[in-house]
Parts: C-alpha cells; sequence; structure tokens
C-alpha cells in the first residue's frame, strides 16, 4: 500500500445507539489498519464527494487503494 491514495485523508464514523459519531480524521492506510467492524463508515476519498456526505464501506475504501 505504498501509493498517492493512501494518504487521502478521511473521516472514520461509527453507528451507535444514539446515531453515527466521529471516530477520527485519519489517511486511508490508517483506516484500514482498524479492526474490522461493520459499524464503520468511511467518507468518500474524494473531497468534493466526501463534503456531500457520500460514505463508503471498508470494501470500496480498499478498492480505492488499488487505483490508480
Amino acid at each position: 500500500m505504498d501509493n498517492k491514495r493512501a494518504n487521502c485523508i478521511i473521516e472514520v464514523s461509527a453507528d451507535g445507539v444514539n446515531g453515527r459519531y466521529a471516530v477520527g480524521i485519519m489517511n486511508m492506510r490508517q483506516a484500514l489498519e482498524l479492526p474490522e467492524m461493520p459499524s464503520l463508515s468511511y467518507t468518500h476519498p474524494d473531497p468534493a464527494k466526501a463534503a456531500a456526505g457520500i460514505v463508503v464501506s471498508r470494501k470500496e475504501l480498499a478498492g480505492f487503494m488499488v487505483c490508480r
């Protein structure tokens, strides 16, 4: 995982009883190093899509790492 996409900043959030809450802001590599938890979601790596509130799954996030 040594590509430029790995350094894209995303927000990781988790679904809780009272709604979604932020876990942290990190790069894609760090996000994929977190334990696999079904409650986690990740903002889209494209800043415009992230600003629109688009989130992706862990599998989709890993797919962005192999692109480009």
